[in-house]
């Protein structure tokens, strides 16, 4: 009882915290992989669909690609199948992250609060709320499993082991292009924790490489938009923001508690926490927690020159590193009593009470907006059902329906693609000209919504 207990508690610790995620409808870049079964007619456009760069010049072949593809083709629109595979696979993170962290730090218990530690971090809310981002749940467990093949390759010589971790880090490249920095992962560990395991690691770097220069063959740095890259100091503000994001007292925002002494001492109060265990380890030669603390600086570090496009659930991954490291740090509290259990168990209880109550309320938010968007699509395209042939005309879109909904045209995924918006202020790819509404609503070849409030409303003209 007490070993499935051991395995199943963080699994359902997710579920009671990010249930509402299990029952979200699609949003935002979701449309967009939605629609992509619709253009592949021959095998040709199959090949394009799996390895074409899209998407920032992105070649997710196997977090985005088949995923999307495989789950439109069985289940169309349904979302529930999507949200019931995301959850499977943050249960499998969850196991080999146990697994992982109970073997580096050879301590059960500490393999069970770090699943813990990592579960309740309140940016992975996104992850467990939002579909598009499932390539960082998968990459997450990608770099697990490959970890995990390093590290029983280290106890056991077994070569089988080693395949295994170079076959995950391969198929890596298919999910995310973050998996450029995994070679990197394993050498500090191999350097902390098994030093005749260095020259194993050093040829991962050749592939890692290669996949660096044909990814910017394929589709080289943006010179400009949220994408652009600043190779300056403002990587360190970056950083920082990363990094106070990751802990949670500044997330208390979304509860509405605003910057104050008290979010401030209680942020200052976990870094100490974890800067301090980790100088302590470092002094006594114990280099365990450098990996665990590298693991969280290494996977951010490539994503710190996009100044401009700072996005929480990028966290997952790096927050395994933080997770392990703050399950140490517990588990070595812990034993040391006195003063020490009881700075850990404090630390503890903030860091599990703030991201709670944060991640919570983000995944709430998150499945609160997407009921809104799967009442709008679907009644847009109630009121139009009788008329598909008719260009549909929406007033009223206001600035966050249009950028979780409107501009990823999700009514395409219904065959309706003459959609535009009539108001002042229309981005010009979604704008049609006043003769042309005036003439289309004359013949009867355009349907006027009005989507600004609670329900969607026909308000097309009766007397043309």
């Amino acid at each position: 009882m007490g070993r499935a207990a051991y395995w199943a508690v963080p699994s359902l610790l997710s579920l009671a915290l990010y249930w509402p995620g299990l029952l979200a409808w699609f949003q935002k870049d979701d449309f967009a992989w939605l629609g992509l079964r619709d253009l592949v007619h021959s095998w040709r456009d199959l090949a394009w669909a799996l390895f074409a760069p899209l998407a920032q010049g992105t070649m997710r072949t196997l977090s985005e690609r088949v995923f999307f593809l495989s789950f439109t083709s069985l289940f169309g629109l349904h979302a529930l199948p999507f949200r019931i595979w995301v959850f499977a696979a943050g249960f499998g993170t969850l196991a080999v992250l146990c697994a992982v962290c109970a073997r580096l730090t050879r301590s059960r218990a500490a393999g069970f609060w770090a699943a813990v530690l990592w579960i309740v971090n309140s940016n992975n809310a996104y992850v467990f709320s939002w579909t598009a981002s499932y390539y960082v749940l998968m990459c997450t467990l990608f770099f697990l499993v490959a970890l995990w093949g390093l590290i029983r390759y280290a106890e056991t010589g077994n070569r089988d082991f080693l395949i295994l971790q170079w076959a995950t880090y391969l198929l890596g490249f298919l999910v995310l292009e973050l998996n450029v920095v995994y070679p990197a992962l394993a050498l500090v560990y191999a350097l902390c924790c098994a030093r005749t395991l260095v020259r194993k690691v050093i040829p991962m770097f050749v592939p890692a490489l290669g996949y660096t220069w044909l990814h910017l063959a394929n589709a080289p740095l943006h010179s400009s938009g949220p994408y652009k890259m600043y190779w300056d100091s403002s990587v360190l503000s970056t950083f920082w923001a990363y990094w106070k994001s990751a802990l949670g007292p500044n997330r208390l925002i979304y509860a509405g508690i605003h910057p104050s002494l008290l979010r401030s001492g209680l942020a200052l109060g976990l870094m100490a926490g974890l800067l301090g265990f980790l100088v302590v380890m470092l002094l006594k030669r114990q280099w365990l927690t450098f990996f665990f603390a590298s693991w969280f600086l290494i996977v951010l570090a490539p994503l710190l020159p996009l100044r401009d496009h700072i996005s929480d659930y990028y966290l997952c991954i790096p927050t395994v590193g933080l997770a392990m490291w703050g399950s140490w740090a517990f588990i070595c509290g812990w034993r040391a009593k006195g003063a020490a259990r009881v700075a850990a168990v404090a630390l503890l209880v903030v860091y599990t009470g703030i991201n709670v109550v944060v991640a919570r309320i983000a995944c709430d938010s998150f499945y609160s907006r997407s009921l809104r968007i799967h009442r709008f699509v679907d009644e847009v395209v109630a009121l139009t059902a009788g008329h598909p042939e008719n260009i549909i005309l929406l007033k009223g879109v206001n600035e966050e329906l249009f950028v979780d909904a409107v501009v990823h045209r999700p009514f395409r995924l219904y065959g309706r693609r003459d959609v535009y918006l009539v108001g002042a202020g229309t981005p010009a790819e979604f704008a049609i000209a006043d003769e042309t509404v005036r003439v289309a609503l004359a013949e009867r070849r355009a349907v006027l919504l009005d989507v600004s409030g609670e329900n969607v409303r026909d308000i097309t003209p009766k007397g043309f």
